[in-house]
């Protein structure tokens, strides 16, 4: 049986880059690994965690935002290495796309990064 899930809990856990897809500039720019936690820490968000190549991440606080169309997922980057320093205090609206076994985002015209559920 399939159920449908929410964003919201669609995007909880880990989800790890597959590098064998998509454009050169995943593995280039885009997080090896993203976490996504359950519990909310503030009102409505939950904390996240991106780790990228070499050590360097950017973590904080995650929502989704409903437009009229769309659904975005909002990030505010609380604590960062120093490669990413610059995120904190921010507010980032992604373009990713969050399904029930992936998250991806388009990287060029035809293709998408992908980041795969981990254990899924």
């Amino acid at each position: 049986m399939v159920c449908c899930k929410t964003p919201e809990e669609s995007v909880i856990g880990t989800f790890v880059l597959d590098s064998e897809v998509g454009c050169s500039s995943c593995v280039e720019a885009g997080p090896e690994v993203m976490s996504f936690e359950e519990d909310a820490t503030e009102g409505m968000l939950r904390g996240y965690r991106f780790e990228f190549d070499g050590g360097a991440y950017h973590a904080g606080l995650y929502e989704f935002v409903y437009l009229e169309s769309s659904v975005v997922l909002v990030l505010y980057p609380e604590t960062a290495s120093v490669e990413h320093f610059g995120l904190i205090g921010s507010v980032l609206q992604s373009n990713y796309r969050v399904g029930q076994r992936n998250i991806r985002e388009q990287c060029n015209g035809l293709l998408d990064c992908v980041w795969r559920r981990e254990g899924g």
